[in-house]
């Protein structure tokens, strides 16, 4: 990936799990925003993968029905992260 800046806020919830929101800024990509929701020992290096991994197939355009390139593979629960392209106001 090209150089980005990250932030990251986290607030634990009453289930125990946490919700981490971050922000993805760079001069020469779009920026975006996102929410991820982990469990309570998932390391910080273990939630920048994902958010990298997910971040990947959102600018290579694979997001929609990947389960259709491979129909002999079983389905991967995959966690949910939700990412927002955020638009300069």
């Amino acid at each position: 990936m090209r150089p980005y800046k990250l932030k990251l806020k986290s607030k634990r919830l009453g289930s125990g799990k946490c919700q981490i929101k971050f922000f993805v800024s760079s001069e020469e990509r779009q920026h975006y925003y996102g929410y991820l929701l982990t469990e309570a020992g998932t390391t910080l290096k273990e939630v920048v993968d994902k958010i990298e991994k997910r971040l990947r197939s959102e600018e290579a355009g694979d997001k929609f029905h990947q389960h259709l390139y491979n129909l002999a593979k079983k389905p991967v629960v995959e966690e949910q992260i939700l990412v927002f392209n955020q638009q300069n106001s």
